[in-house]
């Protein structure tokens, strides 16, 4: 019995390593301190196992941050109710914004769970997780061989979606859909840098001048401006959704700012203002 037990744990570990190899996603569950020997943690149906299988397959890694080699750690925090809903997600450390919303969305997804107890009696109990995006040489290839199907880079890498029927339910809210991607058509457009996504790259590779404090101090990321395209094509308002550093919030701030008209976005086939998420890459010369 020992013997097969061993064997099962093993085949499991494998197994779970595997998938976060794949996905480039891994959690950990920080230990809840209860404080008492009556109180009994919640637990996830399918056990911290199932837990880590739910979240690692279902995370998905943002091509935008592949691209740039970007990699990380993010902490979460969530509240198991009475009744075993997942309720009061929040981000306790953020890694990137993007990353932050996907890992939200899958949480605010989960099964219900089996509430803590106290003396036998269900208490709301609060969760925490950290999940780590780490990025190897097969999950950029993955990336770059799906860049070639899609329309931009607002997509993910890695997603191999966890048959929920595994998992008991106490709601009925299932995984929902990625609403970063936005699919065009004839009528419904958004707005589009003239000459589309190479034109663009080509801009920023072009013209964007690295701060020399940032090469100094080893500073780079993502600086993302959430900015408003007019139906005239105009930049009309620049603001700041994440910034890494001043001097580099500056430059691309500027960047944006010397940008040439947008092709608008349209609406029921008419010129309307829509705002697009600009993530403006410094990547540090190797």
């Amino acid at each position: 019995m020992i013997h097969k037990y061993l064997i099962f744990t093993i085949a499991l570990i494998i197994s779970l390593s595997a998938l976060s190899a794949q996905n480039g996603v891994s959690v950990k569950l920080v230990p809840a301190e209860t404080g008492s020997e009556n109180i009994i943690a919640p637990q996830f149906p399918g056990g911290e196992a199932g837990l880590y299988k739910f979240l690692e397959s279902n995370i998905r890694y943002p091509y935008l941050l592949l691209k740039i080699e970007m990699e990380g750690d993010l902490d979460i925090k969530f509240t198991i109710d009475k009744d075993g809903t997942v309720q009061e997600v929040g981000i306790t450390r953020g890694f990137d914004p993007v990353a932050d919303d996907e890992v939200m969305r899958v949480v605010k997804a989960m099964p219900g769970w089996i509430p803590a107890t106290d003396s036998g009696q269900p208490v709301k109990m609060e969760q925490k997780l950290t999940v780590s995006f780490k990025a190897d040489e097969n999950l950029k290839k993955r990336a770059k061989e799906q860049r070639e199907k899609e329309a931009n880079d607002n997509f993910y890498v890695g997603s191999l979606m966890t048959n929920e029927a595994d998992f008991p339910r106490n709601n009925t809210e299932k995984v929902v859909p990625d609403t970063i991607a936005q699919s065009d058509t004839l009528l419904n457009r958004a707005p589009q840098f003239p000459g589309g996504r190479e034109a663009l790259e080509a801009y920023l590779k072009s013209n964007l001048k690295y701060p020399k404090r940032a090469i100094q101090m080893g500073i780079e990321g993502r600086v993302i401006y959430n900015i408003l395209i007019s139906e005239q094509g105009e930049i009309s308002r620049i603001a700041l959704f994440k910034g890494i550093f001043r001097d580099c919030n500056e430059e691309a701030f500027y960047l944006i700012k010397k940008m040439p008209k947008w092709i608008p976005g349209l609406k029921e086939g008419k010129p309307t203002p829509m705002e697009v998420m600009l993530p403006i890459p410094f990547v540090l010369p190797k």
